[in-house]
């Protein structure tokens, strides 16, 4: 498990948190089932964290850095720590879910918390386990005799009175995927560290209104989220989020506009390309596309025994072109993900790849993702469509084209894909269009964003 990558995640995905999430601690802790934090840092057993999937890791991380961001544990001071624990838990767990993080199971799962604060909720619930207390309180009275006493008891022992005994055990029971044991503790360590702190300031100060207490980073933006509350954070998470995307896609734009009509027949150098999960199934897209290039076949079999004995012969495998739109309208964020594609295709057909701008600048045979590394890319000029289908062998099966789709449409019809990045509508004359859609193309700026804050982690 790599807590980074987790940490990076999160940190495109809730740049509004983003102070939390880089500044807090995260240690291993086998003593607890789960995940957990203290305020101060977030724990986890890396056993059960390896059970879960990568959202599902996301999400724990998220939902445990949400307690340290909206001050959940120390404004759990004087509240009832099972419903406490239930709201706070209830509220995060509906907007993570809202942004797409799977959650772990055994989370707290209230569909309608999604529209209340945490201190909203839980002021819901306590008003309806009062309501439900005063019920049961109206039923213990009207009923008479020793056994209907002690059986009454009986229902307050096992955790529906309000006996003491009931509420030390609501106090240790946990609440949720999590726990929140460490909570009370927490709340303790506080009070004695502001003691302390508050003897330390002179009679002086004092008497100034000076205050010697300088609050952390931390500590100024769990004041900020605790005064917006949880919904109104979320929101501002997602209003920054878009402005970050908008921020990456307006590069595209800006390279679009200096296309031209001629070719620049620059040499660009792509590093770092990486690997993606396919963003078209090619499985079904391609013709003919098969994993193996051997098969059983019949042909030429052999009686032995009175059995037809079928030879392993080799079959051929489909072969496919692809043509790379290099122009000045595509920046190094596109060209790197028309690249991962490639590497995606390779597993299921022979590959040729080649660049064009208003020239066409050869095909070259791609055998491993290594030589899609090694590539010459050339191009930085306008985008002339009428070249790139002019580039295709006559007899290939699979003819695939990347651009953003900004330039007029070839005149000869041709039976190729088109693959468009971008917000860009096409209608080529023959083949099929295939857009990248806006939360596709959301995943892949994303993609850029996490990797870039890798890049300057290292």
């Amino acid at each position: 498990m790599d807590i980074n990558a987790i940490k990076r995640k999160m940190l495109v995905k809730y740049p509004f948190f983003g102070s939390v999430v880089a500044n807090v601690a995260y240690k291993e802790n086998k003593d607890i089932p789960t995940a957990g934090t203290d305020g101060e840092t977030i724990y986890y057993n890396p056993d059960y964290l390896e059970s879960l999937s990568i959202e599902e890791q996301t999400f724990v991380f998220a939902h445990e850095v949400c307690h340290i961001a909206f001050n959940h544990i120390l404004r759990s001071e004087g509240k009832d720590p099972k419903l406490w624990n239930i709201a706070t838990d209830g509220v995060i767990n509906q907007f993570l879910k809202r942004d797409g993080l799977k959650m772990a199971k055994g989370g707290v799962d209230i569909s309608e918390a999604i529209n209340y604060d945490a201190e909203q909720l839980y002021d819901k619930l306590l008003k309806e386990k009062k309501q439900s207390q005063q019920q049961k309180d109206g039923q213990d009275n009207s009923q008479s005799g020793q056994g209907n006493q002690q059986q009454s008891q009986s229902q307050q022992q096992s955790g529906g009175g309000s006996g003491e005994d009931s509420q030390e055990e609501e106090k240790k029971q946990d609440v949720g995927h999590d726990t929140h044991s460490m909570w009370e503790q927490a709340v303790k360590k506080h009070k004695e560290q502001q003691e302390k702190s508050d003897k330390k300031e002179s009679l002086l100060d004092k008497l100034l209104g000076k205050d010697n207490k300088e609050n952390s980073e931390l500590e100024k933006k769990q004041k900020e989220l605790e005064n917006m509350g949880e919904k109104d954070a979320f929101k501002k998470n997602l209003e920054d989020k878009k402005k970050q995307l908008e921020e990456l896609k307006e590069a595209i734009s800006k390279q679009a506009s200096q296309a031209g009509t001629s070719t620049n027949r620059d040499i660009r150098t792509v590093n770092d390309i990486g690997t993606a999960k396919p963003i078209v199934d090619w499985r079904y897209v391609l013709r003919e596309a098969i994993k193996y290039d051997v098969d059983w076949s019949y042909k030429n079999a052999t009686l032995e025994d009175g059995v037809v004995v079928a030879n392993l012969e080799e079959q051929p495998m489909p072969e496919t072109e692809i043509v790379l739109d290099t122009s000045g309208s595509i920046n190094e964020i596109l060209l790197k993900n028309f690249l991962r594609e490639c590497k995606n295709i390779l597993k299921h057909t022979k590959l040729k790849v080649g660049c064009f701008d208003t020239e066409f600048y050869g095909f070259h045979e791609i055998r491993t993702e290594e030589d899609i590394e090694k590539m010459r890319f050339e191009g930085g000029g306008g985008t002339n469509f009428n070249v790139a289908v002019g580039a295709f062998s006559r007899r290939v099966e699979n003819k695939i084209i990347f651009t953003d789709g900004e330039a007029s449409m070839p005149n000869m019809p041709l039976d190729a894909i088109w693959i468009v990045f971008g917000g860009e509508r096409i209608n080529p004359k023959g083949g099929r269009v295939i857009h990248i859609t806006p939360e596709q193309l959301d995943r892949l700026y994303s993609y850029e964003v996490e990797s870039e804050t890798k890049g300057k982690s290292r």
